[in-house]
């Protein structure tokens, strides 16, 4: 445990570390304020049973110690000790609720700022390494970050109520010491028994509620990513059932929690009203006490154990919290070494652009995904010359869609360079270049909000320049269905694009690309999934863009780049052919894939 806080404050600025210790020492002050409360209790308590006594002996005393406090009889003892006892609860609360407020506020902040570090982590991340990660996980590991806060509220809680325990059991140490043994004994041991027997079911059950967390948030993704093949298909009933199932298992485990959480507080109340009967039977029967001397004794044990033993159950409550959540800040601290094990990019806002003004190079680069056994690209030289229109063909596994990624500087080649103008594109030079990309993929993801939203993408609302996405509504030849939308560009598009075609939606893309003023635009296969019509619409907002971008056209289907400048034949990998369309487009039709390697094209210059 001691270590996981450790490398938890690792992550978080000073400041926080220093307000931990403020907190701490506010902790300190309510544990005396409860322990000073406890003692003035017993005292106004043994008061009512020998007012005489008090006056007599202990104020005398205390004049000594304090000269201005006046002598009394007793009703203006009575009425002395019960404002005391009112005044320093109210202060003991007071301060007890600012201490408590803060601590909130205080795990609140730390959950927020780790998740943020986690979040903006996994965001820092190399395109390839989300590639190898469920993003249902990613999605739960940020959530989990309030675990991070609640451990710490445990431990603080646990801190808290074990310093005003040992405070409280101090004083009665002092008090009556052959009593403070026996309270020692019962209710350290029994916690002791209870920590010990609790600890093995808590982290046995803990480990199993987190692997029923992440099963149930996988299906419900994989279900709602899934929903209209789940529709068609009528098979919603599989992932229901295995979503009760989860579910059901998760119920019986937190119910299971639930019960050991409860037990401490229930066996320690049990035990706390024997200790209070016996320490009075021990008292008159066996020492023989007088009643005023009981009447103290008893009524500060009373206090006592009414503010030790809920005390005593919260310090076991805080331990079982701590362990059960202890699964899974360790995996949110697994995630975050992993993020913070890579350099993380300054942010200075968006990169400078490049300048792009005679050719974009791919130079021997060779790349192969983890795991895989053979390299997607290898030895793959290409030049695009700035302004042209280059499309690339491949059968399915030729690594079109990779070099499209290496290209827009989402994949690190292994060997091999990438150069702008000849120069060698890395760190921000390889940003300033991507700010020069805008990119069209097969299967755009249309985020739950307006037109306007999704054209500009990642702009905070309020930031959006509504007339420039007009602009690239219009050049993304989206007026046809424009004045349809009961809004405009502010109308609601609906969750992945649902109120639009795919070709719409592949438009909306389009002037999403366009929205960063590219120099130039990759085509991701951004037609296959789509129909003769909407291809054709498509096909002719990309030649509307001809000539004033440079456009990188990766199709399944040889008549989207029937227009191209140069075709770049992919198979294996490699460079099998480079050529005008017509030329390339005849070869791979003829020979499909599997005529003999053209002479000098394998691997050469593109």
């Amino acid at each position: 445990m001691l270590g996981i806080l450790r490398e938890l404050f690792t992550y978080l600025p000073p400041r926080r570390t220093f307000r931990f210790t403020v907190l701490l020492a506010g902790m300190v002050l309510v544990a005396v304020l409860e322990t000073l409360t406890a003692g003035v209790i017993s005292f106004y308590a043994a008061s009512f049973a020998n007012p005489g006594l008090i006056i007599q002996d202990y104020i005398p005393k205390a004049q000594k110690v304090f000269p201005w406090i006046p002598s009394l009889d007793t009703k203006g003892l009575i009425l002395a000790l019960s404002l005391t006892v009112i005044a320093l609860v109210v202060v003991k609360n007071a301060a007890a609720a600012v201490v408590t407020y803060a601590t909130n506020l205080y795990t609140a902040n730390v959950s927020g700022h780790l998740g943020r570090l986690m979040f903006s982590g996994f965001l820092d991340m190399p395109y390839e390494w989300h590639t190898r990660h469920f993003s249902a996980d990613l999605i739960q590991n940020v959530g989990w970050s309030q675990y991070f806060g609640l451990l710490l509220r445990s431990v603080l809680k646990f801190v808290s109520d074990t310093l005003i325990v040992a405070i409280l059991l101090t004083t009665i140490l002092v008090a009556n010491p052959a009593i403070s043994v026996l309270v020692f004994l019962t209710i350290g041991g029994a916690s002791l028994a209870i920590i010990s027997h609790a600890r093995r079911a808590i982290d046995r059950l803990t480990e199993r509620q987190r692997e029923f967390n992440i099963s149930i948030n996988r299906q419900v993704s994989m279900a709602f990513h899934g929903i209209k093949e789940l529709k068609v298909y009528n098979r919603t009933e599989g992932f229901i059932d295995a979503y009760a199932e989860e579910f059901l298992g998760l119920a019986r485990i937190e119910a299971r929690l639930g019960f050991v959480n409860q037990l401490p507080g229930w066996l320690l109340e049990i035990l706390g009203v024997g200790l209070l009967s016996s320490a009075i039977m021990i008292m008159f029967l066996w020492f023989g006490d007088s009643t005023a001397k009981i009447t103290g004794t008893i009524a500060l044990l009373a206090v006592t154990s009414w503010r030790v033993i809920p005390a005593m159950g919260r310090i076991l409550n805080s331990l079982n919290s701590m362990r059960e959540s202890l699964p899974y800040v360790q995996t949110g601290l697994g995630r975050l070494r992993e993020v913070h094990a890579r350099p993380r990019p300054a942010r200075t806002g968006r990169p400078a652009r490049k300048r792009f003004e005679e050719a974009f190079r791919v130079e021997n680069v060779t790349f192969g995904y983890q795991g895989a056994n053979t390299f997607a690209v290898e030895d793959l030289t290409l030049t695009i010359p700035r302004g042209q229109v280059l499309g690339i063909i491949g059968t399915s596994g030729a690594g079109k869609s990779t070099l499209a990624d290496i290209t827009a500087g989402l994949l690190p080649p292994a060997t091999g360079e990438l150069l702008l103008d000849g120069r060698r594109l890395a760190g921000e030079d390889l940003a300033g270049w991507q700010s020069l990309i805008g990119y069209v993929p097969q299967t755009p993801y249309i985020l739950p909000g307006t037109l306007a939203e999704n054209v500009a993408f990642g702009v905070r609302k309020e930031e959006i320049d509504m007339e420039k996405v007009m602009r690239c509504c219009r050049m993304a030849a989206m007026d046809d269905f424009l004045h349809e939308l009961p809004q405009g560009i502010e109308t609601y598009i609906g969750e992945r694009g649902v109120k639009l075609s795919g070709g719409q939606r592949q438009r909306v893309a389009i002037a999403r690309a366009l929205y960063n003023d590219p120099e130039v635009i990759i085509f991701d296969e951004a037609t296959s999934a789509l129909d003769e019509k909407n291809e054709q619409a498509i096909q002719n907002t990309i030649n509307t863009l001809k000539e004033r971008i440079t456009l990188i056209i990766i199709a399944h289907r040889l008549t989207t780049v029937e227009g191209c400048d140069r075709v770049v034949w992919l198979d294996k990998g490699r460079v099998r052919l480079v050529g005008d369309a017509k030329t390339v487009i005849a070869q791979f039709r003829r020979q499909s894939g599997e005529a003999p390697e053209i002479e000098g094209s394998r691997g050469g210059d593109a």
